[in-house]
């Protein structure tokens, strides 16, 4: 069950970056989502041990919460260093506003989500 689940670890912080950023950014409910995804993080490491090696292992997915909370926390130090502010990306213009004054921020949403969802897709798909 816990494999053919591992999508919803696939998609879980990119969901939350879409819907609400705020949650990634407060402490609290940051700490709440960071406990979870190394919980869901150790259980594939259990369940890794139990199963038998597919080729691709969907199990892995199951990292990808733990990777994308990393990511988004590494490349706000950068923006935050040059913008001196969080990213503001309306959740329906996540990659393009047609505000030039909002390119770095759509830039910021569109890596992420590049970096968040298809490196784990390939990696995870092309790893034997």
């Amino acid at each position: 069950m816990f494999k053919e689940l591992s999508f919803i670890g696939f998609i879980f912080i990119p969901l939350i970056f879409t819907i609400s950023r705020k949650v990634l950014r407060e402490r609290k409910s940051f700490l709440i989502i960071l406990s979870f995804s190394i919980l869901v993080s150790i259980l594939a490491l259990c369940e890794m041990n139990y199963e038998t090696s597919d080729s691709p292992n969907f199990i892995l997915f199951w990292f990808c919460p733990l990777y994308s909370l990393l990511l988004y926390r590494l490349m706000l130090i950068p923006f935050w260093a040059r913008k001196k502010r969080d990213p503001k990306i309306p959740p329906r213009e996540l990659f393009y506003s047609g505000n030039v004054n909002h390119f770095a921020d759509n830039f910021f949403g569109f890596v992420f989500m590049l970096l968040s969802m298809l490196l784990p897709m390939i990696l995870i798909v092309n790893l034997r």
